[in-house]
């Protein structure tokens, strides 16, 4: 029996059983007839949200993403927008960020010793889905709590903290340690691309270069660097954040907590910028910069003073409303 010759009914239900957006779009460009189908409102967005839910659900921790709004109180549950393209767009967009952090997960987790990488494999659909709403839920408390309204001074106020405790009381002790991984996730990628300590930075040198001795390790000035005796290595765009780290143990720990601040669709456009050379380009005194550093500093810059030492706050609000639980859940 052809595939056209089948009646409307069954093909709906194909249709609403595609688990991505993009074989639906491709499967109504194979035919009219199925074109038509897509073509009416009524059918073709119910079957558009069941194909983003799959590939790119839960939908509504999306949802929750993309209608948030300052002034809105972010645990209180409110009603479903009606479903449209323009809502579909917006949660399109988060999805892919969610998906590329799932791709990334096992790279960041299974990461060391050479037993961590041999362990290294595919998350499972319902793995690659706790990461997604992982990846939604600290989008929502960022959106929420690590802006310009909570500066360093008010973090601490009792009113402060109950409106962030009241976010994560509606989830489980098992859905706040899936933030903690996320967040975990978070800080690797930090750590070892967008934001590496001194300490990293040397390590890598040694790894490429053996004990050949470096001039000018942590500063930009100095355009040539001296790798041997007879042979002097020029410095390019793509190897000038390989030379700049992010200060010592103490200091870069105190830049990560700042930088775990970023909701996380910015800091993956940062880290595809740092690795990719895609993406971000921040201006620097009127004119584009390749350099690493100084484009993750510009950025930062670009979000406000309130920004710097005002370290993140999601940990120590799971800490607390998990030690309110107690040992029952």
């Amino acid at each position: 029996m052809l595939f056209e010759s089948l009646p409307n009914e069954t093909l709906l239900q194909i249709l609403h059983s595609i688990t991505s957006v993009q074989d639906v779009l491709s499967l109504s460009l194979t035919s009219h007839r199925l074109h038509n189908l897509l073509s009416r409102p009524a059918q073709r967005l119910p079957i558009l949200f069941d194909a983003a839910e799959r590939q790119y659900g839960p939908l509504f921790s999306a949802i929750a993403i993309v209608t948030h709004y300052p002034s809105q109180l972010p645990h209180i549950p409110r009603p479903s927008p009606p479903q449209s393209l323009s809502l579909l767009k917006q949660l399109l967009h988060v999805g892919q960020v969610a998906n590329t952090w799932a791709d990334l997960y096992p790279f960041t987790y299974w990461r060391g010793t050479e037993q961590d990488c041999a362990s290294r494999r595919l998350l499972s659909e319902h793995e690659r889905y706790r990461v997604r709403r992982a990846c939604y839920r600290v989008w929502l408390y960022g959106l929420a709590f690590h802006t310009p309204n909570f500066g360093r001074y008010t973090r601490l106020q009792p009113p402060v903290v109950r409106s962030r405790a009241a976010l994560l009381r509606a989830w489980t002790t098992c859905e706040l340690g899936e933030l903690l991984d996320f967040q975990s996730m978070m800080r690797v990628v930090l750590e070892v691309f967008v934001c590496p300590s001194d300490g990293t930075v040397i390590h890598r040198h040694k790894e490429r270069y053996g004990e050949t001795p470096l001039i000018s390790l942590f500063h930009p000035s100095g355009a040539k660097l001296r790798c041997y005796d007879h042979y002097t290595y020029t410095r390019t765009a793509q190897h000038t954040d390989m030379w700049e780290g992010w200060g010592g143990d103490v200091e870069h720990y105190y830049v990560v907590e700042d930088m775990l601040k970023l909701h996380p669709g910015q800091l993956l456009e940062l880290y595809e910028f740092v690795v990719n050379g895609k993406g971000l380009l921040p201006l620097l005194d009127g004119a584009i910069t390749q350099n690493s550093k100084a484009a993750v500093k510009a950025f930062v810059a670009g979000l406000g003073e309130w920004f710097e030492n005002n370290g993140e706050t999601l940990g120590e609000t799971i800490k607390l409303v998990v030690s309110e639980r107690g040992d029952g859940e």
